[in-house]
């Protein structure tokens, strides 16, 4: 029997891709696990002419599951890449820190390229107003009234 003390390393993927697996994914990880699980839907789909509805649901339940790990693993990408602060000018790559200046382009900016045509601006400021102006003030016309009495 193990100790509580002794620290027991979990066996790296089967398929060599330096992560570590468990016996439960067949000693993958679970990246290379759903993979495997694609690549078996596939090649049961490609060789079986028509399958049953029973053996159906089974590979239905599968591929759901799989969409449903793809979906939340884009979702945790892109919660991870939307975070990243921007702390320098991405016109001449200077550090501003708090005092950086945002652009309507989108773009962080230093003291010195935060005008539009410092850091040739790609955006329509026109544009964008007009389209706020058209928002903010709707066209009013009133009910126009028959003339004939």
């Amino acid at each position: 029997m193990d100790s509580p003390n002794s620290s027991v390393t979990p066996p790296s993927c089967a398929r060599g891709c330096g992560f570590f697996g468990s016996a439960e994914n067949r000693n993958m990880c679970s990246k290379c696990y759903t993979d495997y699980l694609k690549q078996e839907i596939i090649a049961k789909t490609n060789s079986a002419p028509e399958p049953s509805p029973a053996s159906n649901s089974l590979s239905n339940k599968i591929a759901t599951c799989i969409n449903i790990k793809e979906a939340a693993a884009e979702e945790e990408e892109t919660a991870k890449t939307v975070p990243v602060a921007k702390n320098r000018c991405e016109s001449c790559n200077k550090k501003v820190g708090v005092t950086g200046f945002a652009c309507r382009c989108g773009k962080v900016l230093c003291g010195t390229h935060r005008y539009p045509k410092e850091h040739c601006c790609t955006f329509d400021f026109k544009r964008a107003d007009r389209d706020l102006l058209v928002k903010q003030n709707p066209l009013v016309k009133g009910n126009k009234m028959d003339n004939r009495l």
